[in-house]
C-alpha cells in the first residue's frame, strides 16, 4: 500500500482524523484503537513519541503484553511506523495510513487559520429581560 508523503509538521489532529482513525481500525481489537489514539494525540502528528512501551501501557490502562501486540499489529497495518531505536528500545510515530488520512481530512475541512467569533444568546442578556 502506497500513500503520498505530505509534510508532517503541516497536519494536524482534528475530530475527522479522530473518527477516521475510529472507523479504520473498528474490526481491530478494541486495545489497538487505545494505543493508537495514544500515539495519535500524544505528540504533534508525524513527530516521535519518546515513551517506552511501559509508560504507553500505564497511560492507556493496559497491560504490557497487550500494548505490545497492539504495537505489532499497528505497526503491520501501517497506522504506526518505527522512527528510531536507542538500545533495546524502539520508539514510535504515528505511520503512513494516519497521514494520508490526516492530509486527506485537510484537504476537505482546510482551516482559514484564523479565529473565529460567535454570539451566543443569552449570554448578554440583562435582569430586566
Amino acid at each position: 500500500m502506497t500513500f503520498a508523503a505530505p509534510r508532517r509538521s503541516e497536519l494536524l489532529f482534528t475530530p475527522e482524523l479522530m473518527h477516521a482513525l475510529l472507523l479504520g481500525t473498528a474490526e481491530a481489537p478494541g486495545a489497538d484503537f487505545r494505543v493508537l489514539s495514544y500515539y495519535a494525540t500524544a505528540v504533534p502528528l508525524g513527530e516521535t513519541v519518546r515513551k517506552t512501551a511501559k509508560e504507553i501501557s500505564q497511560a492507556v490502562q493496559l497491560s504490557p503484553p497487550n500494548t505490545g501486540k497492539s504495537v505489532r499489529r499497528l505497526v503491520e497495518d501501517g497506522w504506526l511506523e518505527v522512527s528510531y531505536r536507542m538500545g533495546r528500545v524502539t520508539f514510535y510515530r504515528v505511520g503512513p495510513r494516519v497521514i494520508h488520512l490526516a492530509a486527506q481530512s485537510a484537504e476537505e475541512h482546510p482551516s482559514s487559520g484564523g479565529a473565529s467569533v460567535s454570539y451566543l444568546p443569552g449570554a448578554y442578556l440583562t435582569d430586566d429581560q
